[in-house]
């Protein structure tokens, strides 16, 4: 919650105050080395030369240029000891707001004006300080830049816990720019990383500009540095009738001369307005090699007697009063030198970068939340009484691809078709449909797909409505395994026909290689017009593989051994697959099984003499328990092993097709068929019999550029490294993983490569947890949930959700700490839009 209310206060200070607080830090940098530029522009004006005639006087010279200026004071003279140089005079209207400030000669007092460039920099320094607005300092403009000095403060703060990274004690998540990330991605690293780099220069420059905003703070900021009240606020503002008599200035001039001799290279005299009368002359003189310029020591003599009241020494002074009377230094940088002058022109300039950044991320946000508005209202368009509109709800794919097969089919009978996920059917659009197909995959214990989630609890256990106008037909896929086949599938059934809706076939409920239910849904699409020989999908090969090496990727552990295998295609196998994609196995047994049940065999007859042709015949059925002879007849009668599935942990572009495959093991000692085969029986070198088929339900959308959250545990890790290696390999970075396993000294899986997609900047987080671990014991949704309001953030900024891995316990912990955090609703809508997507097992 804090970071929500954070982040909107951010935002919505960063598109008003952060206009002119770019425009503050261009004008602050173009000051940054005013007296630099103004000297290289007109250098005879500094430095015309060493004069013939002796020097004017103090007195002398602010004479001669008041009575060249009449109506005007000189109410600041810099003079430079250096012969060779002009001196600096400030002249002051005596009524009114009138200004002048330019270069006399040191010798006869003319006046040889301003530098070039002074029009500018006078006018950047309005704009700065005011944004050149009517009513100048005391105006309506000073308290808009008083303002945005503030919102600078709040900026650098706020932004610095709403980044806070996961692995704050790793300085490369705070500093490091990856500049190979695109879009939004690129965005929000120069907004984030460079704005890290900046944020103490850009505190002192807010809270040293509010000095010149507010009386208040100035008076505060000198009680708390210094203790006391400002001495020039409590020194005499007393006002003589009239003109106040001036003491001459040349008395003391020469007792601070000869006190001091040619220890000071330049020197500042002040005179009040004529009607301030003067008790004390001072001067500020700056020795040579001083920092900045206000590193100067104060001579103050008496005004009546010219004795030396007082001899204030910068070294001398206590750090609050130093830093009090150098505020301008400190808030252009020069309080550290030329680099503090430097830095702090580097950092001004940077400043439009984070009204631009921020700009872009803000309209970025806008149009994603307008998508996401739009894919939640939006509704498709009615396909018409003659027209066919086909739903799926698929969790790994399936369903999507016959769904859209089905419509390729259909489509080339003449039959107008729309193909939509099941999460957008609406009421709305039920009553102007009159034909429906709905493909429809039961998942888990008979729950529906993660995308059918918002469905189900909208229509099919919301409001009865009536649907007496559509002509139905369902598809219904699930795997004869388990108990509640097809359940879904068939509820959907239930519910349509206990609406009203009329069949246009009777359910269809399909499993696994199942050829009869595959026959009745060609038939039941050729019934409604489906073309000849487009009726379904045209079946990827099974072809063969070689298994080039096999590595344990826990080694030591007490766990159940986990490997990761990678294959390469054999001869002219042509597999093209993406991160996400399914790879269907077609075991063998173990050959000690086969060879065993062979060895049962009659000595007789030609099974003796057929062992190799036998063998081969056995080697992928499914053998029998009883261990009863096998003739050929009932050896070519058996079933074969039942497909075994895996997440690709790998990419096209790795040139090979990785599996991670915990070696699973049967209360008898047996090994689980797929992983016994891939784990233990298949030697390195051989091959086995393979496919790859696509995963639409986990694959990202072509063109993808938004950051994932990534968060598995155990072999899920396969599924999340193909996606973590396709973002490296496009230059996509700033994903987040989450990754539980049982101990960080045996199933630390992958760990290399993670590490170095955290230290390039593909992973922008990693969060591991390690159950069986003392200094960890929690699981990976334990982590989830820590991290919630992040979590929410990055929601808000687009992300996308992966999940990969264990059903039981993982999947269903990491679903519900999401519902926590972003609502029941909030989740299904993501699965709905294709943001929250699950490959799990």
């Amino acid at each position: 919650m804090t970071k929500t209310v954070l982040f909107q206060v951010h935002w919505f200070l960063g598109i008003t105050a952060g206009l002119v607080l770019a425009l503050m830090g261009v004008t602050g940098a173009t000051m940054s080395f005013e007296d630099e530029i103004s000297e290289a522009l007109s250098p005879r004006l500094y430095a015309p030369g060493v004069p013939s005639k002796p020097d004017l006087t103090p007195d002398q010279l602010i004479a001669k240029v008041q009575a060249d200026h009449p109506g005007y004071y000189i109410s600041r003279l810099d003079w430079e000891t250096s012969r060779d140089r002009s001196h600096m005079v400030r002249l002051t209207a005596s009524e009114g707001r009138g200004r002048e400030q330019g270069r006399v000669d040191r010798a006869t007092g003319a006046w040889l004006g301003e530098p070039r460039g002074m029009g500018f920099f006078h006018l950047m320094d309005e704009l700065h300080r005011w944004l050149a607005l009517p009513g100048g300092g005391g105006g309506f403009g000073r308290q808009i830049t008083a303002f945005s000095a503030i919102s600078l403060i709040f900026f650098a703060l706020s932004g610095l816990y709403l980044r806070w990274p996961r692995q704050a004690l790793d300085w490369r998540a705070w500093f490091v720019l990856d500049l190979r990330k695109t879009g939004r991605n690129l965005w929000r690293a120069l907004h984030v990383v460079i704005g890290t780099w900046v944020l103490l220069f850009y505190l002192l420059s807010a809270l040293t500009g509010l000095w010149w905003s507010y009386d208040w703070y100035r008076q505060g900021v000198i009680h708390v540095l210094t203790g006391k009240a400002d001495e020039e606020e409590r020194g005499s503002r007393g006002k003589a009738d009239g003109i106040a008599p001036r003491p001459a200035i040349d008395p003391a001039w020469k007792a601070f001369r000869q006190s001091t001799g040619d220890a000071y290279v330049w020197v500042r005299i002040t005179q009040p307005a004529p009607t301030r009368p003067i008790k004390t002359i001072s001067f500020d003189a700056r020795p040579e090699g001083a920092r900045h310029l206000r590193q100067t020591d104060r001579y103050s003599y008496d005004a009546r007697t010219y004795a030396l009241k007082k001899r204030d020494l910068y070294d001398r002074r206590p750090l609050g009063t130093i830093i009090t009377q150098s505020m301008y230094e400190l808030h252009r940088g020069a309080f550290f030198g030329i680099p503090g002058r430097i830095i702090m022109l580097l950092t001004s300039l940077t400043m439009p970068l984070f009204t631009v950044t921020g700009f872009l991320l803000y309209l970025s946000r806008r149009r994603r939340k307008r998508e996401a508005r739009a894919l939640e209202a939006g509704t498709a368009q009615p396909v018409g009484a003659d027209g066919l509109l086909i739903a799926y709800a698929s969790q790994t794919g399936t369903a999507e691809i016959l769904a859209r097969n089905a419509a390729q089919a259909l489509g080339h009978g003449g039959v107008r078709t729309q193909v939509l996920p099941i999460g957008k059917l609406t009421p709305d659009l039920l009553a102007d449909t009159r034909r429906l197909i709905i493909v429809a995959s039961t998942y888990g214990d008979g729950e529906p797909p993660d995308m059918a989630r918002g469905f189900a609890s909208r229509l099919l256990r919301g409001p009865a409505i009536d649907l007496s106008h559509i002509h139905h037909g369902v598809l219904a896929i699930g795997d004869r395994e388990y108990p509640d086949y097809c359940a879904f599938g068939l509820a959907v059934d239930q519910w349509l026909t206990g609406a009203g809706a009329t069949p246009l076939f009777p359910a269809i409920a399909m499993g696994h290689d199942d050829a009869a239910a595959q026959a009745a849904w060609h038939q039941a699409l050729h019934d409604l017009g489906a073309g000849e020989g487009m009726r379904g999908q045209t079946a990827i090969p099974f072809e063969p593989w070689t298994l080039v090496s096999r590595t344990t990727l826990n080694p030591g552990s007490a766990a159940q051994k986990a490997y990761h295998l990678r294959f390469e295609p054999t001869g002219d196998t042509e597999a093209r697959w993406a991160a996400g994609d399914i790879v269907e196995l077609q075991p063998c047994n173990a050959p000690e099984a086969v060879d065993a049940l062979i060895a049962a065999q009659a000595p007789e007859g030609d099974l003796i003499e057929a062992d190799a042709q036998l063998r081969e015949q056995l080697a992928d059925a499914l053998l029998p328990e009883s261990g009863a002879p096998v003739s050929h007849d009932m050896a070519r009668s058996l079933r074969p092993l039942p497909v075994r599935e895996y997440s690709a942990a790998s990419i096209m572009a790795d040139g090979t097709l990785d599996l991670v495959v915990r070696q699973v093991q049967k209360p008898d000692g047996r090994l689980g068929i797929g992983s016994g085969w891939l784990t233990a029986y298949m030697p390195v070198g051989g091959t086995t019999i393979m496919r790859v088929r696509p995963n639409p339900g986990f694959r990202m959308e072509p063109g993808f550029t938004g950051p994932m959250i990534l968060i598995g545990n155990g072999t899920g890790i396969a599924g999340l490294r193909a996606h973590i290696r396709a973002a490296a390999h496009d230059g996509r970075g700033g994903h987040w993983l989450f990754f539980g396993e049982r101990s960080h000294a045996h199933e630390a899986f992958f760990d290399a490569e993670l590490t170095a997609w955290l230290t390039d900047g593909t992973l922008a987080c990693l969060d591991r947890s390690f159950s069986r671990d003392a200094d960890c014991g929690a699981y990976v949704q334990d982590k989830l949930r820590a991290a919630g309001d992040m979590v929410a953030e990055w929601i808000d900024d687009g992300a996308t959700i992966l999940v990969c891995g264990s059903l039981d316990g993982m999947a269903q912990g990491v679903h519900d700490v999401l519902a926590d955090i972003l609502g029941h609703d909030a989740l299904e809508r993501l699965a709905e839009d294709g943001r929250y997507r699950r490959d799990v097992y």
